[in-house]
């Protein structure tokens, strides 16, 4: 058995009983001839470029080891559904990425809930320094010294 990783993105339309039934079913094609280390539910997303007229797509990535033929299984079950927008099937072939992943995953989900409270204070320092760059951009086109040359200078 062979570890893979799956990612498909389903019609945003499906709402949430669409997208749990898609991958309770596609679940099932892996769980046939193998097991499902983590499921990982990304989400509502909007995508890089529309696919079928669609500009958002709920993305799912699943890790399992199963034998060789669940991919080309899952392969066909993906072309025949039309909720499935897009999809792809990879070899684990790195168990340190795996591990990190998954760690980073529990890291995530900690610092989601930590990071609603001092997401504003983040954001407000980001947007200080995006300001004080775009002053000394600014600074720079118009001939100014900015206040670093002019420390330098005395």
């Amino acid at each position: 058995m062979k570890l893979y990783e799956t990612t498909f993105i389903l019609d945003p339309e499906l709402k949430d009983d669409g997208w749990e039934s898609a991958i309770t079913k596609y679940s099932g094609v892996i769980n046939q001839a193998g097991s499902i280390k983590n499921t990982y539910r990304w989400g509502l997303r909007r995508m890089a470029y529309e696919i079928l007229n669609q500009t958002h797509g709920y993305y799912v990535h699943i890790i399992h080891e199963s034998d060789p033929s669940v991919p080309t299984e899952l392969e066909r079950q993906f072309k025949l559904d039309e909720s499935c927008l897009r999809y792809l099937t990879v070899v684990a072939d790195n168990p340190k990425y795996l591990e990190e992943l998954e760690k980073g995953s529990a890291q995530q989900a900690t610092e989601h809930q930590s990071s609603e409270s001092g997401s504003d204070s983040k954001r407000e320092a980001s947007d200080r320094s995006e300001s004080s760059q775009a002053d000394a951009d600014k600074r720079e086109s118009s001939g100014q010294p900015n206040e670093a040359a002019a420390r330098e200078e005395s």
